[in-house]
């Protein structure tokens, strides 16, 4: 949490450890080592392998190109003097739920595998917050700054 001219803003997304360029060089590198494998079997007249290699290759690529439209993903909440302001980045949408601060409130609700879903809303109209990118123990941590931050309508 980041407090920035007053506002607090919690940012959630997926941790990328390979850029979009390293994705690209990984796909090139696994092109590169099918095509070879599949070529210098198929010399020897196990033809049928190149088909296989191509569909692994369309399937790695189409992996790849769903990975790097989602690459910059991520949930913010924005507190600041009045409103609480939950913003979802998926691919080229934003959904962006307004609250106003003094009714919201911060829920953790149960799922079946014992995790937790960390919700924010009020009057009947409830939004999750970083399903995707935060893990169990930030979501508690996060839940637990975020009443405090709530609750401090100063």
């Amino acid at each position: 949490m980041s407090e920035l001219n007053q506002d607090v803003v919690v940012i959630a997304k997926n941790n990328n450890s390979l850029s979009p360029k390293g994705f690209i060089w990984l796909f090139a590198s696994i092109v590169a080592i099918t095509l070879t494998v599949a070529l210098g079997v198929s010399v020897v007249g196990a033809w049928f392998v190149l088909p296989f290699a191509g569909l692994e290759i369309l399937a790695f690529a189409w992996a790849f190109h769903v990975v790097i439209l989602h690459y910059e993903d991520h949930d913010s909440i924005t507190i600041n003097g009045e409103h609480v302001i939950i913003e979802k980045h998926r691919y080229k949408q934003v959904e962006k739920f307004t609250f106003q601060r003094y009714w919201a409130k911060v829920i953790l609700r149960s799922n079946q595998d014992g995790s937790h879903a960390l919700m924010i809303g009020s009057h009947g109209k409830e939004v999750e917050f970083g399903q995707r990118f935060i893990s169990e123990e930030q979501r508690l941590h996060i839940a637990t700054r975020l009443r405090l931050q709530i609750k401090n309508n100063d």
